[in-house]
């Protein structure tokens, strides 16, 4: 999240200052979900900056489990998580070409909305077992293209270094084309979009470019 807005997403700034943390304030705002909020400036009201979050007892101890993305603002509650829910697929369908892409992106962005801690290497396998050799190279070449400071993550599938469970609402796929698809869905302001070319090999879909 931190390769998206360029900030730390959990004081949503690059820095602290004394005037922050004067001013640092935490408020339960519904069940385990919390409002952190600080000045930048202390004679500023304007410059106030808000932090919702959700709170889970792990392992007997209090841990933060969620923080809304940069890009969602102030928005907090358990139906904003639960859309992902829908997204959920147990396996890849490819009794056509839209079910194929629908059922993989279910599936890619699930994974993604779980933070599992292998995530990275669920991500790798899938683009492994549905990208042609020609999208995979796309992918490794798009990946390196937007390293930023050091880090790693770029997903070309996404567009995005990261997709939250935020998001999954506004996800959609459009059938431009007998094997062409556009990807969409909307991150606060930012809507992304992706086009994804598809081919039959083996008797198998791969996904074969990626556009955007």
């Amino acid at each position: 999240m931190a390769n998206i807005s360029g900030v730390d997403p959990i004081i949503r700034s690059q820095d602290v200052n004394s005037d922050a943390i004067r001013t640092l304030n935490v408020k339960n705002i519904i069940d385990n979900w919390y409002m952190v909020s600080y000045l930048w400036n202390e004679k500023d009201s304007t410059t106030m900056i808000k932090i919702p979050l959700k709170v889970e007892k792990v392992d007997e101890k209090c841990k933060i489990a969620y923080i809304t993305p940069v890009q969602n603002g102030d928005q907090y509650g358990d139906e904003l998580l639960s859309n992902c829910e829908n997204m959920k697929a147990c396996k890849i369908d490819e009794t056509s070409g839209k079910s194929f892409i629908e059922s993989f992106y279910k599936v890619y962005i699930a994974s993604y909305c779980a933070m599992y801690k292998d995530v990275n290497a669920k991500l790798s396998t899938l683009r492994l077992s549905n990208l042609s050799h020609t999208a995979l190279e796309q992918f490794g070449k798009a990946e390196l293209e937007n390293q930023k400071d050091g880090f790693n993550g770029y997903d070309l599938l996404i567009n995005n270094f990261d997709f939250d469970c935020m998001w999954c609402k506004s996800f959609k796929i459009n059938q431009l084309g007998d094997n062409v698809f556009q990807i969409t869905y909307q991150a606060g302001s930012k809507t992304y979009k992706i086009i994804i070319t598809i081919k039959k090999q083996n008797n198998r879909y791969l996904i074969d470019k990626i556009s955007l």
